[in-house]
């Protein structure tokens, strides 16, 4: 199903995603609400808005070249199965991300990865360089101890999907939260 693309003046803050069905977000859900509990404080990803990135565009009004870069990325890109895998996180400049490893046919994931990061760099889009680690962020500025952390990794996951489309969302603020509209989706 494609979305309407809008003419749009002012630059949108644009990322490219696979999209998580209902199951897996409630699933992945059930453990964002531990980690809530369980931490003494973050900033903490809305349900809603769970999803593994392929890649981070930034401010851009280019939807035309962002849509051509993703119907060249998927051409010859079968869908794939993917499941949330287990907890985990890094820390980067004193904060630390929590995040839900991504399992199953990572090797295709990483192909897409690599095919919309070529297209989007033909299309005049920055290029990422830094090794992709397919994961689903849970929150940033995380605390928690050591003994959260061991409790979070034992939580295990039953659901897996089949990824069969990637999707070029806006991310807006709206009523102080962060939304991620859906602009256009490309089936693989």
């Amino acid at each position: 199903r494609q979305m309407c693309i809008r003419d749009r003046v002012n630059a949108m803050r644009l990322f490219i995603a696979v999209e998580l069905p209902k199951a897996v977000r409630n699933e992945v859900g059930a453990a964002l609400k531990e980690l809530k509990m369980l931490s003494s404080g973050g900033r903490f990803v809305q349900e809603n808005n769970l999803h593994i990135t392929l890649h981070f565009i930034g401010e851009s009004n280019d939807l035309a070249g962002a849509v051509k870069a993703m119907q060249s990325a998927v051409r010859g890109i079968r869908p794939f199965e993917l499941r949330p895998a287990g907890f985990s996180s890094f820390e980067r400049s004193g904060s630390r991300t929590a995040f839900i490893e991504v399992g199953g046919n990572t090797g295709e994931l990483a192909i897409l990865h690599e095919s919309l990061q070529t297209a989007l760099a033909d299309n005049g889009f920055a290029r990422e360089y830094r090794r992709f680690v397919p994961h689903i962020t849970l929150g940033r500025s995380v605390e928690f101890n050591e003994l959260v952390y061991a409790q979070l990794q034992e939580t295990e996951f039953k659901t897996s999907f089949t990824a069969s489309e990637i999707t070029l969302f806006e991310s807006v603020k709206e009523k102080g939260k962060l939304v991620y509209n859906p602009l256009h989706r490309e089936k693989l």
